[in-house]
């Protein structure tokens, strides 16, 4: 079942022999399904003819072979969830260097869009904006992701209702404030008696 890219670029030829050899105490089955698992998100994700960029991006985006030969069973012992482990390593990889942990733009995105629901209590016109920032942002992060971070799905809703009731409130707070009290009329007085 072991598929390679067609013309297989230079540095996905030596990430996948990294991983091979990364994987040698590994399960024989568990071994081939991640080496199939990361040959087939590759192919997805790089297409024909990639550029070097294109290359380097996605193996940064996939993580460290370390990582990825971590999570999977070693041979000689009853496999856990590894593959799971490995496909989740795929879909939300850490990058060589850096611990796993929440995404820095989903979180700044979260605290945007919480200030943003603040400010809707003081200023509505001003937490607009700032929701509308929140909320960017937030969609870029769920795309960039694939859908799968709760955080940056968290952030998504929270900056949209900031936005919506700081547009909402402050529509509101425009109409009633155009009503003008009617200008008084011209005053008539009653003649004085003199008598």
């Amino acid at each position: 079942m072991s598929r390679t890219p067609a013309p297989e670029h230079p540095l996905v030829a030596a990430y996948l022999a990294d991983l091979e050899r990364a994987l040698v105490a590994a399960d024989p089955r568990e071994r081939e399904d991640t080496l199939d698992a990361v040959r087939e998100h590759l192919l997805e994700a790089l297409g024909a003819k990639p550029s070097t960029a294109d290359v380097t991006e996605v193996l940064t985006d996939l993580g460290s072979v370390d990582v990825i030969a971590a999570s999977v069973t070693p041979a000689g012992r009853p496999p856990v969830v590894a593959l799971a482990a490995a496909q989740e390593t795929l879909t939300a990889p850490a990058v060589a260097g850096r611990p796993a942990g929440p995404d820095a733009g989903s979180v700044v995105a979260l605290v945007a869009g919480a200030f943003a629901l603040l400010l809707v209590l003081l200023v509505p016109l001003l937490a607009i904006p700032v929701a509308l920032v929140a909320l960017v942002v937030a969609v870029l992060r769920v795309r960039r992701t694939a859908g799968s971070g709760a955080l940056a799905w968290s952030a998504v809703v929270l900056s949209g209702s900031a936005l919506l009731v700081a547009a909402l409130l402050s529509l509101s707070l425009l109409a009633t404030g155009s009503d003008h009290d009617p200008a008084p009329g011209p005053v008539h007085s009653e003649p004085l008696d003199q008598g």
